[in-house]
């Protein structure tokens, strides 16, 4: 079996600066952009990698990571089911504990 290598970039949720990150991200090759899911450190991931998506036709799009603690399960599943809904399936949910949400 084949293993394909994929080359992301991490950033924060910034909705002023996002759009343009994203097309940069996709303009220079990356694979994919993944956003910081903390509460206390940036804006709405989700918001974030909807506005990517509108901006962008190729990279995915992820948290990195959001936190399973801090986010009501359901709140979380319709935030990223409709970043996929606008990213045309390209949306991917990282979770984890995080660093930063205590």
């Amino acid at each position: 079996m084949q293993q394909t290598k994929e080359i992301w970039t991490a950033a924060a949720a910034s909705p002023c600066g996002i759009v343009k990150l994203a097309r940069a991200v996709e303009g220079h090759g990356w694979d994919g952009l993944a956003v910081v899911g903390s509460q206390n450190l940036s804006g709405d991931p989700y918001v974030a990698l909807a506005m990517a998506a509108t901006a962008t036709k190729r990279i995915g799009l992820a948290t990195a990571v959001t936190s399973s603690v801090t986010r009501q399960a359901a709140a979380t599943a319709t935030a990223i089911a409709s970043v996929q809904r606008v990213a045309g399936g390209r949306a991917v949910l990282g979770v984890g504990r995080g660093g930063t949400v205590r």
